[in-house]
């Protein structure tokens, strides 16, 4: 700008001198002041709109660059007053929308990797019903890899009816490629982009049932336990003294006699009986210590004697566990399994097996096999004469209460039962217990 306006000013200069020379006369001098004048004006005008326009293209640059995602531009404040004022607005503008744009960026990479972590599958669907995103537990219950499963649609995947219940929590049974329920399904609608997407989380409610149902058990074992053990020892009382009151000669003093006897042997049986499920219904929280698993295994395995199974070698882990209740369920296992296996040449044979997070113990029988699983966890359901049916009850506690759980399933090369008997390693701890009896 100063040489343009030096550049205008030369003209006053030499009018200047023409006038004190008298080349030229005042009145003449003052047109050509006037015209230099605006000569001036015309010069800085165009100078000024140029640079105004220069600045505003400037301006626009880096508005189109913060609608485009782009913070890196900045406007040089080059200016004063209100224009150096409005850029430096804009920088801090600029500056304020890169930090939370980062912020957004690390919030998103901290949400997707706890939903990488937790135990809930959730699915995400476009508004067209297809799957845009899940978490890697819902790739594990659909047994399927996260990218091959991306872009499938709800109906394809079995879901399409679920996502019709938005915005309620229900309770749903459905078989998944690794998973059987039942679910506790929730379904919400949010919006991303300026589209409606559904959420899908599902839960696995079947713990929680079984505690629920576990819970009235309880009770109605401590209810039953009661009533009959008062019942019980009275009815052992009386038929005790009974037969010491029998005449030892006497018409039908025998049949008496034995029948009393027949009495007393029931009841003493029958109070056996409740004894063992009062036992499971106090079953304490686990009390966690290192247990090495080898030696617990071959431990389990001598303590059955002649008719010991087979212990197969594995790897050396410790785990945090409650050696006494896993060594009971143990027990249970292979027992129920040596009494499957009734054959001369038949075997059984234990062995486990590890992952990052857990250990897998499996008893394998070559007996008869499962007729039917749908009973096997219910109390007093046996499918052995003289049974009670508590065994695989205290087993599947014992692993809910490690973080883990009991399988049971009929082998597939030829007639047998497998029993897998899931551990944590580091459980979180035994699961709550509730109306505990004091």
């Amino acid at each position: 700008m100063a040489g343009a306006v030096g550049v205008s000013v030369l003209p006053f200069g030499v009018l200047a001198l023409a006038l004190t020379a008298g080349w030229i006369s005042a009145p003449a001098a003052a047109i050509g002041g006037l015209v230099a004048a605006f000569a001036l004006a015309i010069l800085v005008a165009r100078w000024l709109g140029r640079y105004l326009e220069r600045r505003m293209r400037q301006g626009a640059s880096l508005l189109q660059a913060i609608r485009e995602g782009d913070y890196s531009v900045h406007a040089p404040l080059e200016d004063q007053g209100g224009l150096r004022e409005l850029f430096a607005e804009i920088n801090r503008l600029s500056m304020e929308l890169s930090g939370v744009r980062q912020s957004g960026i690390e919030s998103d990479a901290l949400l997707g990797r706890l939903l990488g972590h937790i135990e809930l599958a959730v699915l995400v669907f476009d508004p067209s019903g297809r799957l845009s995103g899940l978490n890697r537990a819902a790739g594990s219950l659909l047994g399927e890899p996260i990218s091959d499963l991306r872009g499938r649609s709800a109906k394809t995947l079995g879901l399409d009816d679920w996502l019709q219940h938005s915005g309620q929590v229900f309770i749903a049974s459905r078989s998944f490629a690794r998973g059987a329920g039942p679910w506790e399904v929730r379904v919400l609608k949010f919006r991303r982009g300026g589209r409606t997407h559904t959420l899908l989380v599902m839960t696995d409610a079947s713990r929680s049932l079984r505690e629920e149902e576990r819970r009235a058990w309880r009770r109605l074992i401590r209810v039953l336990g009661h009533e009959l053990n008062n019942s019980l020892g009275s009815i052992a009382s009386v038929a005790d003294t009974l037969q010491r009151q029998v005449a030892p000669r006497g018409e039908g003093s025998q049949v008496l006699r034995e029948g009393l006897e027949l009495i007393e042997r029931r009841t003493r049986n029958l109070t056996d009986f409740l004894k063992r499920y009062r036992e499971y219904a106090r079953m304490p929280p686990p009390s966690f210590t290192a247990v090495d698993l080898a030696p617990l295994v071959r431990h389990v395995a001598v303590m059955e004697g002649a008719s010991k199974p087979r212990v197969l070698d594995g790897p050396d882990v410790t785990i945090q566990a409650d050696r006494a209740q896993v060594e009971q369920a143990l027990i249970n296992l292979v027992r129920n399994a040596l009494e499957a296996t009734t054959q001369p040449t038949g075997s059984v044979h234990m062995s486990w097996s590890e992952t990052p997070e857990k250990v897998i113990i499996e008893i394998v029988d070559d007996g008869p096999g499962l007729p039917q699983t749908d009973n096997l966890f219910v109390p007093f359901f046996t499918t052995k004469p003289g049974g009670s049916g508590i065994g695989l009850l205290v087993a599947r506690e014992v692993a809910e209460n490690h973080d883990g759980s009991l399988e049971l399933c009929n082998r597939e090369d030829q007639k047998g039962v497998i029993a897998r008997l899931h551990l944590a390693k580091v459980p979180r701890g035994g699961a709550i217990r509730e109306d505990r009896p004091s």
